[in-house]
Order: structure tokens, then sequence, then C-alpha cells
């Protein structure tokens, strides 16, 4: 396409102006229902033909709402725990000696810096 056609212009300059949005696309409400369909145990295959049951229905989405939050509420106390477990080990051992002085550092970085002092 020429450089001077609108469609162009408009495109290349929206680019150029950072206009595009971030991330991915955007969802539809079939996607985002299939999502909660999921989360909730209920087959999203299926649940039209369980929905026009009303009392299986109205079972159903209940259940799966509990069922959800405490896989939700699992799921967040097993990061808590795996959060306080790392931040109860013990620092790893500082293993790169620096070559003027006693001090040793547990990351390469950290040594480059110091030698700054010793120049």
């Amino acid at each position: 396409m020429p450089d001077y056609r609108i469609p162009k212009k408009l495109l290349f300059g929206e680019l150029q102006h950072g206009k595009r949005s971030h991330g991915g696309q955007r969802k539809r409400f079939k996607d985002s229902l299939n999502v909660s369909l999921k989360a909730f145990n209920i087959d999203p295959l299926s649940w039209e033909q369980t929905a026009l049951n009303r009392t299986k229905w109205r079972a159903a989405v209940p259940n799966g709402a509990r069922q959800y939050e405490s896989d939700r509420k699992a799921a967040a106390e097993k990061r808590k725990q795996n959060r306080t477990n790392n931040a109860l080990k013990p620092p790893a051992p500082a293993t790169i000696p620096c070559p003027y002085c006693s001090r040793s550092f547990q990351a390469w970085i950290g040594l480059i810096s110091h030698l700054r002092t010793h120049q």
C-alpha cells in the first residue's frame, strides 16, 4: 500500500503515538461465560439443557459457587503458606569472596558494586 493512502497513515500514526491497546484480544461474552461455567463445574456444552430444568439449575449454580469459593480460598491459603515458608528460609550462603577484603557476596552484581569502593 502506498504511503500516501489514508488507512496506512492512520494505522502507522496510531502505532507511532502508541494508541493501540495492550494485552490480549478482547473477550466475547461467550468466552467469559465459558470460563465462569467451567469454574462452577457446569458443563459448557450442556448448560442450556440444565438451565431449562429450573430446579436443577437453581441447585447447580449455588453448589458451583460454593465449590469455586472453597477452591479459591484453598488456593489463596496455599499461596500464603508458600510465601511464609519462603520468608522463613535462611538466606543462601554468601559464596563469592572479594579479592581485596574478607567480605563475601551472594550475587555477582553485589561484588561488582563493592569493587568500586576499592578503586
